[in-house]
């Protein structure tokens, strides 16, 4: 099990995840669908997945949850930027998963 040393790194990356995670709450409660909640979802996706790269070292139990919320939020982005397209936001959903995958 990997420990998480507070450094300055860390603690940017912290504010990041949280960032992040309240952006995409207050997006989904009160825009639900809408144009800016497609642009808020995918900003939070990018704060989240920043967040993941300054943070070392990041564990699996902190990894896999926010790749999977980048993922979907990415892919409610595509959804409802394309018309409703499932198909398209199913891809986004995964192409998203494995490019972070294989980045990290």
């Amino acid at each position: 099990m990997k420990r998480i040393t507070w450094t300055l790194s860390n603690g940017f990356a912290t504010l990041l995840l949280v960032v992040g995670t309240l952006l995409a709450l207050l997006t989904l409660i009160t825009s639900f669908g809408t144009a800016i909640s497609v642009d808020a979802m995918v900003t939070a996706a990018v704060l989240w997945l920043a967040g993941v790269v300054f943070l070392h070292p990041a564990p699996a139990k902190i990894l896999l949850p926010i790749v999977g919320l980048a993922s979907l939020s990415i892919g409610y982005a595509t959804y409802f930027s394309t018309a409703g397209s499932w198909l398209y936001a199913t891809l986004a959903t995964i192409i998203t998963a494995v490019i972070h995958q294989l980045w990290v």
